[in-house]
């Protein structure tokens, strides 16, 4: 075994079974640090997604606006 894979060896200390079936693993970085980074773009570029639509419903609503005011006497009509 090279230097190496014994350092891994000694530092995870994993059952003869898992090493013979799956090699040893590589290191990796901790968890956190990956998912902070991507966790804030994503929160990012969701937010941002969400305000195009509000924005777009806003404006769909104003468009509308003048018909529902037209409509709103026949509306009335059917209430009673």
């Amino acid at each position: 075994m090279s230097e190496e894979q014994k350092k891994v060896d000694s530092e995870i200390e994993v059952d003869p079974f898992t090493k013979m079936m799956f090699g040893v693993q590589p290191r990796r970085q901790p968890a956190e640090d990956i998912t902070e980074s991507a966790s804030d773009k994503k929160v990012g570029d969701e937010y941002y997604a969400l305000m195009e639509q509000v924005d777009s419903i806003m404006e769909s609503v104003n468009k509308l606006k003048p018909m529902i005011k037209e409509f709103s006497p026949i509306l009335d009509y059917f209430k009673k």
